[in-house]
């Protein structure tokens, strides 16, 4: 399962980590901005691309509007599926706890 999400990763991703490697935006020292990576604009995709690059830990912030490739975070989707489905479990886990907790009287939802 990881290879096929390791898969989809490269194929939905692949471009923008180029575009990085083009860029040399391989560390925190040589950060680029959103500018620098879209020189003709953002695409309708791109925005979203971006946060989900960025809430996996692909792609990091420098400061506050620049960004560079973490290529070993981008080579682990194994690491990446875990952390997806940590969260899932973990919501599923406050929702058990807020189920019992109304269960229980203690909250009212």
């Amino acid at each position: 399962m990881s290879d096929l999400y390791g898969k989809m990763m490269d194929d939905t991703f692949g471009p923008y980590y180029e575009r990085f490697r083009q860029l040399n935006a391989l560390s925190k020292e040589n950060a680029v901005t959103k500018a620098q990576l879209f020189p003709e604009g953002q695409s309708l995709l791109d925005p979203d691309r971006m946060h989900k690059m960025l809430s996996a830990g692909i792609v990091k912030r420098a400061g506050l509007n620049r960004y560079w490739l973490d290529e070993s975070r981008a080579a682990d989707s194994k690491g990446v599926l875990k952390q997806r489905i940590l969260i899932i479990i973990a919501a599923f886990g406050v929702a058990g706890l807020l189920w019992l907790l109304e269960e229980l009287g203690i909250v009212i939802l």
